[in-house]
């Protein structure tokens, strides 16, 4: 956009100081012309650092919001994008993720005061899969946790929580900080991910444990390189500053051409995620903060993320809350459902029991490699005790809903809990 340079117009009008103090010169019509090369969509959109190399890629102009940003939902089609990112490679722009350093001599204390398992046992450069509950047992919000160093972690989540963050450090000796502008971020998942890692310089990825980082330089671009992800299979996170952020995604796409690299978008990692089971928070679930009623929020045992709740140990947030859930059982479940509908259809409610409804389905997709609807549903915990045949209403019949064990999919290349 072009920059008004309010000094240059002083000089003009002599006395002239604001356009608020009265009359002035007239505007420049230079301040609302569209600089030659500027994108017409950069103007009226919040952007990631990799949005105009994304765009040039773009077939469709198809964007969605993420987290208040702009990133494209569909760069071709959802039937290229889904079979490169199940058989070859895809790459995506997962930049809007909120991140948080955490950092300070107490970063551990604090962090294990915070969350429902404990940081400590953590190695320099690993991640773990952490839950911050509130005082109710209900989640805040949960994503993953990196150790990078003794006494500094980062917190990679999916909505903002500084002032909260910041209010519970009260009394310790931690630095929380919001790092989400300065930390661009890549996902690259698929069969063939390490090898155009490979190709791009990065050698020393295919090694790289789940749960697990590490540092690289390819063209001497400081990278994290971090294997978590939530689309099954083998996937990669580059964590990459902004302005190196374009070149690493040019490199990586032209070093994977011979492999079948391509772009992916919001609407095939939806699928792909839903086939690997994951709930998201602000989709699945509604965090503790932001519910607008009591039946929108979850414990983790409604999530079915139990194993992730250690309540032997010392005090943390909603202990005591998470023990009376665990002993008396969630009320709710989070169900994995397998659906026979047509791809198109739409749908709403589980039900059991002929007509009486048990349940909501939160988010759910057509699979290409099942082919079949996958669904997660939030179910009343007591429905899975009756019959264990569910249904969803599809246009004003019911169809049979079959509960599965979540992922969907097996796959042979496991990411960490």
């Amino acid at each position: 956009m072009t920059e008004i340079d309010f000094g240059k117009k002083k000089s003009v009008s002599g006395g002239y100081t604001s356009p608020l103090d009265g009359p002035g010169p007239a505007p420049d019509p230079a301040w609302f012309e569209q600089p030659d090369g500027e994108p017409p969509f950069a103007r009226y959109v919040l952007t990631t650092p990799l949005h105009l190399v994304a765009a040039s890629e773009s077939r469709t102009n198809a964007w969605t919001d993420w987290a208040g940003y702009t990133v494209a939902s569909v760069y071709t089609n959802v039937e290229q994008e889904y079979d490169a990112l199940r058989t070859r490679a895809g790459l995506s722009d997962i930049s809007p993720l909120v991140k948080y350093r955490i950092s300070g001599k107490e970063a551990v204390a604090y962090l294990d005061r915070l969350t429902t398992r404990s940081c400590a046992a953590m190695k320099a450069d690993s991640a773990l899969r952490s839950v911050i509950c509130a005082g109710d047992g209900n989640i805040v919000t949960e994503g993953l946790l990196f150790r990078l160093g003794e006494t500094e972690f980062r917190f990679v989540g999916r909505s903002p929580h500084l002032d909260w963050l910041l209010e519970a450090a009260e009394g310790f000796e931690v630095h929380v900080e919001d790092v989400s502008g300065t930390i661009a971020a890549l996902s690259l998942a698929g069969p063939l991910a390490a090898d155009v890692l490979v190709a791009a310089g990065i050698a020393v990825a295919p090694g790289l444990e789940p749960g697990r980082a590490l540092w690289a330089e390819p063209g001497r671009m400081p990278v994290y390189v971090s294997r978590t992800g939530m689309l099954g299979g083998l996937e990669f996170e580059l964590w990459i500053d902004p302005e190196d952020a374009p070149i690493l995604w040019r490199r990586l796409l032209d070093a994977g051409t011979p492999f079948g690299l391509a772009p992916v978008g919001m609407d095939v990692r939806d699928i792909a995620r839903l086939e690997n089971g994951v709930a998201l928070e602000g989709i699945d679930y509604t965090g503790a903060f932001d519910a607008l009623q009591a039946d929108a929020m979850c414990s983790p045992y409604d999530l079915g993320l139990g194993d992730r709740v250690d309540l032997e140990r010392p005090c943390f947030n909603g202990q005591q809350a998470l023990a009376r859930i665990e002993r008396k059982g969630a009320c709710h479940l989070l169900a994995g459902l397998e659906i026979d509908a047509a791809p198109d259809a739409g749908l709403s409610d589980v039900f059991t029991g002929g007509e009486r409804k048990v349940g909501r389905i939160t988010s759910s997709a057509w699979s290409p490699a099942l082919q079949r609807h996958v669904a997660l549903a939030i179910v009343e915990a007591a429905a899975f005790g009756t019959s264990g045949d569910f249904s969803v209403r599809v246009g004003g019949r019911h169809v049979p809903a079959r509960s599965i064990k979540r992922p969907f999919l097996q796959f042979s290349a496991k990411n960490p809990d």
